[in-house]
């Protein structure tokens, strides 16, 4: 046996870091997504790629660039027709992967059942 061994350590489960996802993130290629941005001067839509999706908020990836704080809209469409339209407020940008974090304006009770009862194919980020 080694003096290091990982299995004979002391878990601790309690840290200092809260858990910044409280929601189960669900990866879909099969949904279409849009942004509107909300600007008095230059209202912009344009498409995106959804990365992954909760009740609480969604990754995308775009090729138009999004401003940290900006209020946007998400606008999903389901396969089987069921739209979503989302207020959200932009609270990640990485602009050399075009990749973007939104955090939606309340929790989405619908949403979230329409994602679990269409899910097809189980990744979860």
């Amino acid at each position: 046996m080694h003096d290091h061994d990982d299995w004979d350590r002391e878990i601790n489960l309690d840290t200092d870091q809260p858990n910044q996802r409280m929601a189960v993130r669900y990866r879909r290629t099969d949904l279409r997504a849009a942004i509107k941005v909300h600007s008095l001067l230059f209202p912009r839509l344009f498409h995106v790629v959804l990365y992954d999706i909760s009740s609480r908020g969604a990754a995308v990836i775009s090729n138009d660039k999004l401003n940290r704080k900006s209020k946007v809209s998400l606008y999903l469409m389901f396969p089987d027709g069921q739209r979503f339209d989302v207020v959200a407020t932009v609270v990640h940008c990485d602009h050399k992967k075009q990749r973007y974090g939104l955090k939606f304006d309340g929790r989405h009770a619908e949403l979230a059942e329409h994602l679990l009862h269409t899910q097809t194919d189980l990744h979860f980020s």
